[in-house]
């Protein structure tokens, strides 16, 4: 009888006891990812400003400055996939600790979000949605660099078609994007 007592009171500290270090390591694993996600938005909030004052160069058409703008952009890039392969790394720990499969950010967010309600924190949460606020503008920017790039190529090839004697007429897509063109 005494066997069996001492078996179970052993079971369940051993329980409490694995229950205890699952616990501190899903708290690593949190802390972990949220200084990943706030490294991600500092690294995001840099190339922003980066794609910005690309945005100005152009505007300004200076070439050569550009060029190094759009270098600390490759390296800003770089860092940025450095991140990236940490938060595969931690995705993967998480699996492992989790005891479930965690193959994606949206079940990373989902497992940690269970972790911040019990803790009353928001921090990783509120990362996330500024990362997201983040990559949205540095594509709207993108975007506009493109256009912008684009009408600039358009204006130069009227300006050879021009010197060379020949007329230019075009059409337009929505984005600025030529369409037809004919030339006579």
């Amino acid at each position: 009888m005494k066997s069996k007592e001492k078996l179970t009171t052993s079971t369940i500290k051993s329980d409490k006891k694995s229950e205890t270090t699952r616990d501190e390591s899903l708290a690593i694993i949190y802390f972990q990812t949220t200084d990943l996600w706030k490294r991600l938005c500092e690294e995001h909030m840099d190339l922003f400003n980066t794609t910005c004052d690309e945005y100005t160069l152009l505007l300004n058409s200076e070439i050569q400055q550009l060029e190094y703008k759009i270098k600390e952009k490759e390296e800003i890039i770089t860092r940025i996939k450095g991140l990236e392969e940490l938060r595969r790394d931690l995705i993967k720990d998480l699996a492992t600790v989790h005891g479930k499969e965690v193959d994606s950010v949206s079940k990373l967010l989902e497992v940690m979000t269970a972790y911040e309600v019990e803790r009353k924190e928001k921090h990783l949460f509120r990362f996330n949605a500024l990362l997201i606020d983040m990559i949205e503008k540095i594509q709207a920017q993108n975007k506009k660099n493109q256009l912008f790039i684009n009408k600039a190529l358009r204006s130069l090839k009227e300006i050879r078609l021009a010197a060379m004697g020949e007329k230019n007429y075009q059409t337009y897509t929505a984005k600025g994007a030529t369409s037809n063109t004919l030339a006579r």
